[in-house]
C-alpha cells in the first residue's frame, strides 16, 4: 500500500482589503492500487472512448486527469448515452489537469474537440 500525497497553497495579497489570506491544505490518502498512465485519445465528440469502466472501481475512487495535449479541448462525461459533448462536465484545455472523487456508479467517457486526438495523462487511486 502506498501513500498519495495532495498539497494546496493559496496565497493571495491586497485583494479588497489589505489583509493578506494565506492557507494551505494537505490530504494523505491510502492508496491500494491504481498509477498514472499516458494514452492519446482520438475519440472525437461525437464517438467517446470509454476511458475507466465503472465495474473496475471501488465507489470513492480518486481520478487525476490531464490534458497533455498542445492544441485542442478534452471533454470529461460522467453521464451514460451522451455523445456531441453532451454530459460534459469536466473541460480539460491543454495542459490543464484535474483531481476529484469518482462514485464509479457509470463509466468515465472522454471526447476529442479533434479526430486527430490529444494525449492525456491519467490515474486512479483506490
Amino acid at each position: 500500500m502506498a501513500t498519495l500525497r495532495a498539497t494546496v497553497n493559496v496565497n493571495a495579497n491586497n485583494l479588497t482589503t489589505q489583509q493578506s489570506l494565506s492557507t494551505q491544505v494537505i490530504s494523505s490518502l491510502s492508496v491500494t492500487s491504481g498509477g498514472i498512465l499516458v494514452d492519446t485519445i482520438t475519440a472525437v465528440v461525437t464517438t467517446p472512448a470509454t476511458l475507466l469502466t465503472a465495474a473496475s472501481y471501488a465507489l470513492g475512487s480518486k481520478v487525476y486527469l490531464k490534458n497533455r495535449g498542445t492544441t485542442h479541448n478534452i471533454y470529461v462525461s460522467f453521464e451514460t448515452g451522451g455523445n456531441s459533448g453532451e454530459g460534459a462536465w469536466i473541460i480539460l484545455k491543454p495542459g490543464q489537469w484535474s483531481f476529484f472523487p469518482w462514485q464509479a456508479a457509470v463509466n468515465l467517457e472522454v471526447y476529442c474537440s479533434n479526430a486527430a486526438g490529444e494525449p492525456i495523462e491519467y490515474g486512479v487511486f483506490e
